[in-house]
């Protein structure tokens, strides 16, 4: 049998850890869906520095790259956004490296790595 005052300290314990526990999940789980939808918008602004630096790192009239290293490993990077895959590739396919230097070897191997594995991803439904 319950007495008066263990039936008070189990209302205390739910009013004080088990209600406070429900609410704290809810805000987070409305939180989640929050930056759910604010994700692919931040995404995109990635997605859009990610090509802003590649074109930077281009050399125009030479057409080598300024940092050979730097430029392979952001190319490598458009790997990670699957859903511009098609804007990746034709921007990936524009860029012809003509310089003879141990990292343009390396980022033309890299430009064709990164393009094929793009073109390897299935269309989402």
């Amino acid at each position: 049998m319950v007495t008066t005052f263990e039936a008070a300290i189990i209302a205390i314990l739910a009013v004080g850890f088990v209600i406070p526990a429900w609410v704290m999940a809810l805000s987070f789980r409305e939180r989640a869906k929050a930056m759910r939808v604010e994700e692919p918008n931040k995404r995109y602004f990635a997605y859009a520095a990610l090509l802003q630096s590649l074109h930077a790192q281009l050399d125009p009239q030479s057409k080598t790259v300024r940092n050979g290293p730097l430029f392979a490993a952001t190319v490598r990077e458009l790997a990670n956004y699957p859903e511009y895959r098609s804007f990746s590739v034709l921007f990936l396919e524009e860029i012809t490296i003509t310089g003879t230097r141990k990292f343009d070897q390396v980022v033309r191997a890299e430009l064709k790595a990164v393009e094929a594995q793009l073109l390897d991803i299935k269309e989402p439904a």
